[in-house]
């Protein structure tokens, strides 16, 4: 019996998730990466990007659910749609990207989640459908995209932010080639983000 429980302890740890590790550090972001299953049990990145803004909770709202600053801070994003549920602090978002080869046009749809608590707030979010926004047959739909913000009110007029997210992988481009595209486009998106955040505050 003994063994049997040692057994199955010794496998939960060698199949749980792993640590994140620093990959990249830029414009006052820091990225991290890790390998996690998904609901496929297939190993799928998830990526962690964190840094410290001059912002409130109100202001982050605000540029999270705006369409005309949404494109603003998304890189590579042309269409940014926000469209209200019918639950409270929840909703759903579209954005469509136009992407430099080697990709494809992207696009995905997203429901959001806010929970506010006194000094802190979790804003999750992940895949959903809408018949407002259809799977075009020229755009790749990113899925199983999953993920959310932690946002730490650090009492000074700072506010932490811990971005995190993975989606289902794509085997049409190699990671040696996607890598340094995603890791510049997240780096870049995060700094425009804080930028609009400070100045929306």
């Amino acid at each position: 019996m003994l063994s049997l429980v040692f057994s199955r302890m010794l496998f939960a740890h060698t199949t749980s998730e792993e640590e994140f590790k620093l990959v990249r550090t830029d414009k006052g972001i820091s990225l991290y990466e890790r390998w996690i299953p998904n609901a496929e049990d297939e190993k799928v990145r998830e990526i962690k990007a964190t840094f410290v803004v001059r912002a409130d909770l109100a202001g982050i709202s605000r540029l999270m659910t705006s369409p005309a600053m949404g494109t603003d801070w998304n890189v590579n994003a042309k269409e940014y749609n926000v469209i209200p549920t019918t639950t409270e602090n929840t909703w759903i978002t579209y954005i469509k990207y136009s992407i430099p080869w080697p990709f494809e046009d992207q696009d995905c749809c997203l429901l959001y989640h806010l929970r506010k608590e006194e000094q802190y707030a979790e804003i999750t979010f992940e895949s959903t459908a809408h018949s407002r926004f259809p799977v075009y047959k020229n755009i790749t739909r990113i899925s199983g995209a999953k993920g959310k913000w932690m946002l730490q009110d650090m009492g000074n007029g700072n506010m932490r932010v811990t971005y995190l997210i993975s989606t289902n992988r794509s085997k049409k481009v190699p990671r040696w080639i996607s890598d340094p595209i995603v890791q510049g486009n997240l780096i870049e998106t995060m700094t425009r983000f804080k930028t609009l955040a400070e100045k929306n505050k």
